[in-house]
């Protein structure tokens, strides 16, 4: 099958959505840059871009998001004068790249020592042990509102939940989104002191155990290392979309834009 990003998932409400683009703006989460971004369906004007920006500061501003947002159009290069642009308005810029295996070729890697398990109620502080430990860099703020929202909703949303545990201590979590063709990964982490052990290799056996013939995607950073971890495991890359992102804004700031 053809995969491309459109198979992976994404969470939260959905303000607008037009031929040019889809507005996440997810009051309940006001911290969460992934629930309350713009993805544009087509590459704006420089002078549309700069709309948007002001546009988005007032919605933003409006639930109390501390950020802008956007990601650009799958497999669209920015031209000079877009970076230029962005590194103008201080955006941080990153690259999201689709990864994807069929679940029969994923290699298998076991260690006794090693227990995987899905997440169930009796587990569940333990899994938001580790996904404290991997969301307090963005703030302790962040952290609360996100555990919080999973508190109230792991048991109805569509995730499954794995955790791995090594002599009972929990070490890794790892979150899988499934639908009728392919199985994603998410929410993927080792504990720092457990990592370079293979650990991850064995969740991901498991996950592909699990996934029965589906095809296995995830979304890496481009500029993360794991991402050479996943190509020796088989994993090709299928595409990339170029993501932009401002914390902490100044919104009056932003509005100026308006007559720029």
């Amino acid at each position: 099958m053809e995969i491309s990003m459109d198979n992976v998932f994404q969470q939260g409400t959905i303000f607008i959505n037009d031929i040019y683009k889809t507005i996440y703006l997810t009051p309940n989460e006001p911290l969460v840059y992934d629930t309350n971004k713009w993805e544009y369906k087509y590459l704006p004007t420089i002078t549309q871009f700069k709309h948007d920006i002001v546009e988005q500061s007032q919605l933003h501003r409006s639930q109390s998001s501390q950020h802008l947002a956007f990601v650009f159009p799958e497999n669209i290069l920015l031209s000079k004068n877009w970076l230029d642009l962005l590194e103008s308005y201080h955006f941080e810029l990153g690259i999201m790249e689709l990864y994807a295996i069929e679940a029969s070729d994923f290699p298998q890697f076991y260690n006794e020592a090693i227990d995987i398990q899905f997440v169930t109620s009796q587990s569940l502080e333990d899994y938001i042990q580790i996904y404290r430990t991997f969301a307090l860099p963005y703030g302790e703020a962040y952290a609360n509102e996100i555990i919080q929202t999973l508190r109230n909703s792991y048991i109805s949303d569509n995730k499954e939940r794995i955790i791995a545990y090594k002599l009972e201590k929990p070490i890794g979590i790892l979150d899988l989104i499934v639908s009728e063709s392919v199985v994603e990964i998410d929410g993927f982490g080792v504990l720092p002191e457990y990592q370079q052990q293979g650990i991850g290799k064995v969740m991901q056996s498991f996950v592909a155990r699990y996934a029965d013939g589906k095809t296995i995607i995830l979304v890496a950073d481009g500029e993360d290392t794991a991402k050479d971890m996943y190509i020796k495991q088989g994993y090709q890359f299928i595409s990339f979309k170029y993501q932009i992102l401002k914390e902490n804004v100044n919104f009056e700031h932003e509005e100026s834009c308006r007559n720029e």
